[in-house]
C-alpha cells in the first residue's frame, strides 16, 4: 500500500507542477491538460488508483434501522 500511495503522491506533485506552469505562463492550457493525462495514464498510477479504490460499498451515514418496537419506560 504504502508504494501505491507514493506513487499518487508523485503523480500529484507532477501535476501541481503542470498547473504552476500553466499559472506561469510558461505553457498553454492544452499541453497542461496533455502532461496530466499523460500522468495519470501512466499504468503505475492506474494501478495505484485502482488498487486503493474500495472494493465494498461506503458505510451509510445512518445505520440501518431494524424493525424493533420500542416499549414506552
Amino acid at each position: 500500500m504504502k508504494d501505491q500511495i507514493t506513487a499518487l503522491m508523485e503523480a500529484l506533485r507532477l501535476s501541481q507542477a503542470e498547473i504552476e506552469k500553466l499559472r506561469r505562463k510558461r505553457q498553454d492550457l492544452a499541453t497542461t491538460l496533455d502532461h496530466v493525462e499523460e500522468i495519470l495514464s501512466d499504468p503505475v498510477v492506474m494501478a495505484a488508483i485502482y488498487n486503493l479504490k474500495p472494493s465494498t460499498g461506503s458505510p451509510s451515514v445512518v445505520p440501518e434501522q431494524l424493525d424493533q418496537v420500542c416499549e414506552p419506560v
